[in-house]
């Protein structure tokens, strides 16, 4: 059955990837005996009612999914918890990468010139940024994962009744990627305190063996004129991926603030690219901004033709829905 196969479907989307797979045949197993089980004792075939009402004995597939997830996270939950292991495991990594790179500096530069030795208290000054660095970041993907799992949370406490109906389909081109918004809040949450509090840290850094890790800062005080601007399109940015996750799929509307979004972007570009001098190596740094200029452009454009293409009605949420059965595809 097609709701059978839709209800399994979403609740491996809220298990951990090593447990889906045997979650997934033993649940559809499981569903098929009840709903078959209904219909001897109703005295009918199987149909789409009987299916509707095993799925809401069985409960919403976030309630399912808990069931077969490994024990409760407090902060960050089962549905959270595998991408948030995962993001920091990757930040280990590159701590890991930074300090093996200082790590081998050192070394040549003692081969080198064993008067220029690394000395311990440099050492510990850069291993102590390095460490603040990782530590600063790993509170901030942490703080960015709770308030997600909050308003993941928040939508199923406040949301109406559960309709097994109001499933999405397998291929569903209007699922939000939760890892891709949990990026993005991230993103934006470092990059309006790096540009807000740590300005010189927006640079060019580089590793050299005769003198050790350097940094070139980009931005001109001149620069601190656009930072209005930049925070108002951040908090607007930060709302936005805070709104489609809380609603859960893409919608129309959501999809053109989106466009939105980007065409301030644009605007914001184009007024730094065409004004004053704010930035070491301005010609330089302009250039790579025109690069970007023209890649969000073509998103742009990618975007509007997408919408002006694809019909409203196509674009199916369980709030949208006139009748209890969605569209097929």
């Amino acid at each position: 059955m097609e709701l059978i196969d839709r209800y399994v479907h979403e609740v491996g989307e809220h298990l951990p990837r090593r447990l889906r797979a045997d979650v997934q045949t033993e649940l559809r197993s499981l569903l098929l005996d009840a709903v078959e089980e209904q219909a001897r004792e109703a005295g009918h075939p199987a149909d789409g009612e009987l299916a509707k009402k095993v799925l809401r004995e069985f409960g919403t597939p976030q309630e399912v999914a808990a069931r077969y997830a490994p024990s409760p996270q407090h902060l960050i939950g089962p549905r959270l918890f595998p991408a948030y292991r995962t993001a920091v495991g990757i930040m280990a990594l590159v701590v890991a990468a930074l300090l093996l790179a200082f790590s081998v500096v050192g070394i040549l530069k003692t081969i080198r010139n064993p008067e220029e030795a690394v000395t311990l208290g440099s050492a510990f000054g850069v291993l102590g940024k390095i460490l603040y660095t990782a530590l600063f970041n790993f509170g901030l993907l942490t703080l960015v994962f709770a308030v997600v799992e909050q308003v993941q949370q928040h939508r199923e406490i406040t949301g109406k009744a559960w309709d097994p109906a109001a499933l999405p389909p397998v291929e569903d081109p209007d699922r939000v990627s939760l890892p891709g918004r949990v990026f993005g809040l991230y993103a934006i949450l470092a990059f309006a305190i790096l540009f807000n509090f740590y300005p010189e840290w927006v640079a060019i850094f580089g590793i050299t063996p005769g003198l050790g890790v350097w940094h070139w800062p980009l931005l001109r005080p001149e620069f601190k004129m656009y930072l209005p601007l930049l925070n108002l399109w951040w908090a607007l940015a930060f709302a936005f991926n805070l709104i489609v996750l809380r609603q859960g799929r893409w919608r129309q509307e959501t999809r053109w603030a989106e466009f939105a979004l980007g065409l301030v972007a644009i605007g914001i570009l184009v007024m730094v690219i065409l004004g004053p001098p704010v930035f070491r190596f301005d010609q330089i740094v302009k250039l790579v901004l025109i690069v970007a200029l023209i890649g969000k452009g073509m998103e742009s454009a990618g975007r509007l033709y997408r919408l002006l293409r694809r019909p409203a009605h196509t674009i199916w949420t369980s709030a949208e829905t006139e009748s209890p059965d969605p569209p097929q595809n």
